[in-house]
Order: structure tokens, then C-alpha cells, then sequence
């Protein structure tokens, strides 16, 4: 009887289901939350229910870290940038002036963009903790 696979191909899953899963989650997921409407309740709600299950997931599965050697300081210019940016936001919203996020309304109207700000959001995120 002759193989049905190729030789060299593996006869195993080499992990593609496990990394795609989640991708495909975090795509539906951001569907999902693309579908409330701007600065809505449920929109709030979409939020914050990845933003905590990711915090908890932090503070419960934490991995020993060795020491480092040498504090880095690389981490410093993006902070001043977003430093900054929260400042220049804080300081328009209570001035009365229009914020970036009033700003992207118009753009984030269409559900495509919408659903691709979701991702990158979520996305993101996921570059924050999985360090």
C-alpha cells in the first residue's frame, strides 16, 4: 500500500489550528463590538470585557522574569509621546475643542474601517501583555 502523504510531510497538526484560533476570535470579536454604536453603553461594555479578562490573565498566569542585566531605556520616547498625547487630548476635552476620537467618528462610521480599528485595538493589546 503506498503512503497517502508525501514523504517529509508531517502526519500531525504542527500547531495551525492553535494559532489561528485566536486570530479568528479576536477577528470576530471585533466584529462583534464594531457592531455598537460610538460612544455607547455597550460599546463601553465591548471594551472594558477584553480589557479585564487581559488584566486578570496578567495578574493570574505572571511568569518569573530573570533579572535584567542592565535597566533599558528604549521604553522612554514612546512614553513621553504618549504622555503627551493624553495631555493634548485632556487639554481639548475640557477646553470644548474637538478630541481625535470625535475626530475619527466620521471616518469609523463604516463598519469595514469600524471592524479594522476593533482588530488593531485588540491586536495591540496583545502586543502589551504577551511579553
Amino acid at each position: 500500500m503506498t503512503p497517502i502523504l508525501p514523504a517529509g510531510t508531517p502526519a500531525r497538526n504542527n500547531g495551525g489550528i492553535r494559532r489561528a484560533a485566536p486570530l479568528v476570535a479576536g477577528l470576530a470579536y471585533a466584529a462583534f463590538g464594531a457592531g455598537f454604536a460610538s460612544h455607547s453603553t455597550g460599546a463601553l461594555v465591548a471594551v472594558l470585557v477584553p480589557a479585564t479578562a487581559v488584566l486578570a490573565a496578567v495578574l493570574v498566569l505572571r511568569r518569573p522574569r530573570a533579572p535584567a542585566a542592565r535597566p533599558v531605556r528604549t521604553h522612554l520616547p514612546w512614553l513621553l509621546w504618549v504622555l503627551a498625547f493624553g495631555v493634548w487630548e485632556l487639554a481639548a476635552l475640557f477646553a470644548g475643542d474637538l478630541t481625535i476620537s470625535l475626530l475619527m467618528d466620521p471616518v469609523l462610521a463604516i463598519y469595514p474601517v469600524r471592524v479594522a480599528g476593533w482588530a488593531l485595538w485588540l491586536w495591540g493589546g496583545w502586543l502589551l501583555v504577551r511579553r
